[in-house]
């Protein structure tokens, strides 16, 4: 069972124990269960009684989560989705879980190690590509093409972006290394809050 992340529970919504869910953009207004993890822990698979999208968040009712409180003590918990109850992600989106893992390479060719990683920065989020030695910081902007027939990422960069470590992202402090996320599209503003699993856009 392949477990996608799409979120993380950021806080408690009014006094019925609905959970405020970052970052699945959509990710889980059709699904009937999710799993939540907290960090020291394993995943919990949880039946979705409703959710329903509240600014910017999902706000989430579980079952056996009853009031505010319990709700409480799920903020933090991460947020994951079983990937056959996805399905596609839809044209040019991709969910993280289908990147990881994938090769990258630059347009001419040139081997640039594996996604590893994804960083969130409330912008553009960020792919980490390790060869093993090194890692680089890619951007997931317009010149990156994801190939899943290819099984690869392709970067056309633009110059300096294959420097090791990869570009500085302006505002980018301490942000959060993720698994997956919600709907990544390059160049968009990210949701509010941590999380965010779910599809990532590619061209």
């Amino acid at each position: 069972m392949q477990l996608v992340r799409i979120g993380k529970v950021v806080r408690a919504i009014g006094l019925e124990g609905f959970l405020g869910i970052a970052g699945s953009e959509g990710g889980l207004a059709n699904l009937k269960r999710i799993a939540l993890k907290a960090a020291d822990g394993e995943p919990e698979l949880k039946k979705v009684l409703r959710a329903r999208a509240q600014g910017r968040l999902w706000a989430v009712e579980i079952d056996g989560i009853d009031d505010r409180t319990a709700a409480e003590r799920m903020v933090g918990r991460e947020v994951f989705a079983i990937r056959e109850d996805l399905g596609e992600a839809g044209e040019g989106l991709h969910y993280w879980g289908d990147l990881e893992g994938l090769a990258v390479e630059t347009k001419a060719g040139q081997a640039l190690g594996s996604v590893v990683g994804l960083i969130e920065t409330g912008g553009t989020d960020v792919l980490v590509v390790s060869d093993g030695s090194h890692e680089r910081l890619i951007p997931l902007a317009p010149y990156v093409t994801v190939d899943r027939a290819a099984a690869k990422v392709v970067v056309d960069p633009p110059e300096g972006l294959l420097d090791l470590g990869g570009p500085e992202q302006p505002g980018d402090e301490g942000p959060e290394q993720a698994g997956e996320g919600g709907p990544k599209r390059p160049g968009d503003e990210g949701p509010d809050g941590p999380g965010e699993g779910g599809p990532d856009r590619g061209e």
